[in-house]
């Protein structure tokens, strides 16, 4: 299943979706309520990074399928900077929260496990915002966790069955959806297993990817913007439907559109940092009153921040995790 070819858009769409993840939330955090629609496009970026990771991981995966290998390069290209993030956000708590000594541990350790829904500040540090939580991005983070711990299981099955196990975890997807959306438990909409849908979309796109056709995948892409256009309020569609129309958008400009080379990926950086920057800027009554330069401004800092975070901390941990395989495959 080696893809046609390497060159693709990944990298810059990563950087672009984290982008607007971005827009949104300075929109929100900073009270702006603009209306320009690139400012609320959060949700249609959060869904295409499930379903970039679901084609990417498992392309990895199927490339080197040896359990030890795939977590340690899992961990080390997502745990370092996420551990640094959490002890950096507990200290502004120890150092400026209101909350006692076990909320401050309650915040590390659920934050640390990825089980950011059981704290999300101390006390009321941070109520007077318009968002009472230092990093509102990281829930995504746990759903990516999880999956990554059932790829070698999913791999194995789908070699057994095929497609139709594909499918049929999909299917299981939707009817947890349902059924909580039927009790009116709106939190688990955005929790896994609901987020699984989006994450086989993303194998699915990979498995079948030789038989997409190149004249096929521009009229796939043409409707797929038209149906989320007229449909995307109607729930059974949102929970059908789109996740497959976001795929095709997502391989159409992944690899039918013109290759953009770019010579860095600080697209996790700027992901996981820019809202408690957004936050902290806030808090600390830093934030710039006027719209433009308050934008321009957060903007370049969370740039800057996620370039040297990506050159001085991420490269360096991939590159650990890539010496402990090597000397690992060198031993055996």
């Amino acid at each position: 299943m080696q893809k046609t070819s390497t060159e693709n858009n990944f990298d810059i769409l990563r950087l672009i979706l984290a982008i607007l993840v971005f827009l949104a939330h300075w929109n929100i955090l900073t009270s702006q309520k603009l209306s320009n629609p690139f400012f609320h496009l959060s949700g249609y970026a959060v869904d295409m990074f499930f379903i970039v990771s679901g084609f990417l991981i498992f392309w990895s995966f199927d490339n080197d399928q040896h359990k030890k290998y795939f977590y340690i390069k899992r961990f080390f290209r997502v745990f370092p900077l996420y551990s640094l993030l959490i002890c950096l956000q507990t200290l502004f708590f120890i150092f400026y929260s209101n909350g006692t000594l076990a909320q401050v541990g309650k915040y590390f350790i659920s934050n640390i496990l990825f089980l950011n829904f059981l704290s999300h500040s101390v006390g009321s540090t941070l109520s007077f915002l318009s968002v009472d939580a230092i990093n509102g991005s990281l829930w995504t983070l746990k759903n990516e966790v999880v999956f990554y711990l059932c790829v070698p299981l999913i791999f194995i099955l789908y070699k057994k069955w095929g497609n139709t196990f594909l499918l049929l975890l999909y299917g299981l997807s939707l009817i947890y959806m349902f059924i909580v959306d039927y009790l009116g438990i709106s939190k688990l909409l955005v929790q896994f297993p609901s987020q699984l849908r989006l994450f086989v979309v993303g194998i699915l796109f990979y498995v079948m990817f030789d038989k997409i056709n190149r004249k096929n995948i521009y009229l796939f892409a043409f409707l797929s913007c038209i149906a989320l256009f007229f449909f995307i309020e109607y729930k059974v569609f949102q929970f059908t439907l789109y996740p497959f129309l976001l795929g095709f958008i997502v391989i159409y400009f992944v690899y039918y559109v013109k290759h953009i080379r770019i010579n860095f990926d600080f697209s996790y950086s700027f992901y996981i940092l820019h809202f408690p920057v957004i936050q902290l800027a806030l808090y600390f009554g830093i934030n710039p009153l006027n719209p433009m330069v308050s934008f321009i401004s957060l903007f370049c800092a969370i740039l800057i921040l996620s370039y040297l975070s990506e050159k001085f901390i991420e490269k360096r941990f991939i590159q650990i995790g890539k010496n402990m395989v090597k000397k690992s495959k060198n031993n055996e």
